[in-house]
C-alpha cells in the first residue's frame, strides 16, 4: 500500500469542500477519485515508457526514439506525465528531454551540457526541485 499526503491550505480546503457540495459528494470521495485517476495515469505512463524503451532500444537518433508513438502518447499525457517522467530520470535516466521540452516549453539545459546526458538529466532534476515538482 501506498501512502500519499496531501498539504493543503485553508483557503484550498474551502474550495474543495465546495467542489465537493457542488457535485454532491464528500471531500473524502473527491480526493479518492483524483486518487485513482492518478494511479491510473501512472499505470498508463509505465505502460507506454516500457513499450517505447522496447521500440527505442536499438535507435541512435534521438528525433527516431522521440517520435515513436509511445513517446508521443506520453507527451500527449502533458503535465500529467511531469512526475512520473522525473521518478523515471531519476531511477533510469533516459533520454526524456524532447517530452520535458514540449510538455512544459522550457528548456533549462545550458549550451555547454547539450550532449552530455548525466549534466543534462541533473539539470532537468534541479528544475523539477525548483518548481516542487519533485
Amino acid at each position: 500500500m501506498t501512502t500519499i499526503t496531501i498539504g493543503l491550505d485553508e483557503s484550498t480546503v474551502q474550495q474543495a469542500e465546495q467542489a465537493a457540495r457542488d457535485r454532491r459528494t464528500t471531500l473524502d470521495r473527491l480526493i479518492g477519485d483524483y486518487v485513482d485517476q492518478l494511479a491510473a495515469s501512472k499505470t498508463r505512463f509505465q505502460r507506454l515508457a516500457a513499450e517505447w524503451r522496447e521500440q527505442a532500444g536499438p535507435l541512435s537518433s534521438s528525433t527516431d526514439r522521440a517520435m515513436l508513438p509511445a513517446y508521443q502518447a506520453i507527451i500527449g499525457m502533458g503535465e500529467t506525465a511531469l512526475p512520473f517522467i522525473f521518478d523515471e530520470m531519476r531511477q533510469r535516466g533516459g533520454h526524456w528531454f524532447w517530452a520535458l521540452r514540449a510538455i512544459t516549453g522550457e528548456n533549462p539545459v545550458p549550451p555547454e551540457h547539450r550532449g552530455n546526458v548525466e549534466a543534462m538529466t541533473q539539470d532537468w532534476l534541479q528544475w523539477a526541485r525548483q518548481r516542487g515538482c519533485i
